[in-house]
């Protein structure tokens, strides 16, 4: 009699801890999913801001990023005649170039990428290229900027990027 209570006391215990760990489980999981949903919200919402933006306060916004990013020496050098270079700064001591577009649904192509990277070889002789978009590039704009080590950030590593920094 006495075992069969204690028996039936540990199934209870055993009983209550197991729901209290599914319990715990559910809450963790449910906090995951709240915050992977805030952050892509938070992504649409940044990243439409960008797009709203005119192309001038772009490459500022550009330019702000870069110097929480600790990029020094950047300067916002985009209008006509920019050839094919908005911001230019510099990380550890490496030249960079960067060019910034603001699409809305428009992709990057290879052709933009091919004067991007003659620009950024022959008339800034750079060490390093960022190409920048609100939207995305074409396959063969991403093959390109492969082949020449160009990093390319599209609307998606913008928004992980100022989600980033404002941490």
């Amino acid at each position: 009699m006495f075992e069969s209570i204690i028996e039936s006391i540990i199934t209870h215990l055993l009983i209550g801890s197991s729901i209290a760990a599914v319990i715990s489980i559910l809450s963790l999981l449910a906090v995951r999913r709240y915050r992977r949903s805030r952050r892509r919200v938070l992504k649409s919402l940044r990243l439409r801001e960008l797009k709203s933006m005119s192309p001038r306060e772009f490459e500022h916004a550009i330019a702000e990023l870069l110097r929480a990013l600790d990029y020094k020496d950047v300067k916002v050098v985009g209008g006509s005649g920019d050839l094919a270079i908005d911001v230019i700064a510099r990380y550890n001591n490496r030249r960079v170039v960067i060019q910034c577009k603001r699409y809305n649904e428009r992709k990057v192509t290879s052709p933009e990428m091919q004067m991007f990277i003659g620009m950024m070889l022959t008339e800034h002789n750079a060490d390093k290229g960022i190409y920048v978009t609100t939207s995305s590039f074409t396959r063969d704009a991403v093959m390109l900027a492969r082949k020449h080590g160009i990093e390319l950030w599209d609307g998606d590593r913008l928004s992980e990027l100022l989600i980033k920094i404002k941490r």
